[in-house]
């Protein structure tokens, strides 16, 4: 799906994992470990080894893919980190292990990375051989927009065999899906491995 130079004209495969390592790596962050952000840094920082400059070392010889690919690197982080986040609120409501004032927190949070990371997406200028990655990230967004909206349905989930719960979990693993599709490792961009997550071990359907 993104082009980041000759030899790559389409997203990576779906079988990479956050547990690849990228093609080249760059100096150690300040805090000592790579893709780790600094405490006193925002979330909404390109860590160290996602700058433009970093990227063009690495080998991505594109400077304009170079530029979109680190102002996505935030995006990206934080569309996984609410996969996780999502993921977690709906084993505690199963179990039944979330107030209800704890859960309006999370949800909250999550809601408000989502609302800025879809700002700071629509601020973005992708070149021409990124518009589709954006778009399929925009489409991400929106999806774990809508399954927060699911979420705060608390007594519908509850019950291990609504639909609704069935709805969520293949809505979590679309999104995890869609993680891969937008995924560039060489850019700092790697999916989690979902395929241990909680909702793996929800019943078969007959």
């Amino acid at each position: 799906m993104l082009r980041i130079n000759s030899r790559q004209d389409e997203a990576p495969p779906a079988h990479r994992t956050a547990r690849q390592t990228y093609g080249h790596e760059s100096p150690a962050p300040s805090s000592g470990i790579d893709g780790v952000h600094h405490p006193t840094c925002s979330i909404w920082d390109t860590p160290h080894e996602s700058q433009p400059d970093a990227l063009l070392k690495s080998g991505i010889g594109d400077e304009a893919i170079a530029s979109y690919l680190a102002d996505t690197r935030p995006l990206y982080d934080a569309a996984k980190r609410c996969v996780g986040q999502l993921s977690g609120i709906l084993l505690l409501l199963q179990t039944d292990s979330l107030e209800r004032n704890r859960n309006d927190l999370l949800l909250a949070s999550v809601s408000r990375q989502l609302r800025e990371a879809t700002e700071r997406l629509g601020a973005i200028k992708a070149p021409p051989t990124a518009t589709r990655h954006q778009a399929a990230l925009a489409d991400l967004l929106v999806l774990l927009s809508r399954i927060l909206s699911r979420l705060d349905r608390l007594a519908d989930l509850i019950d291990p065999a609504s639909p609704d719960l069935d709805a969520v979990v293949d809505a979590l693993f679309s999104a995890q899906r869609s993680l891969l599709r937008v995924s560039e490792p060489s850019a700092g961009l790697t999916p989690v491995d979902f395929t241990a997550a909680c909702c793996n071990c929800r019943p078969a359907k007959n």
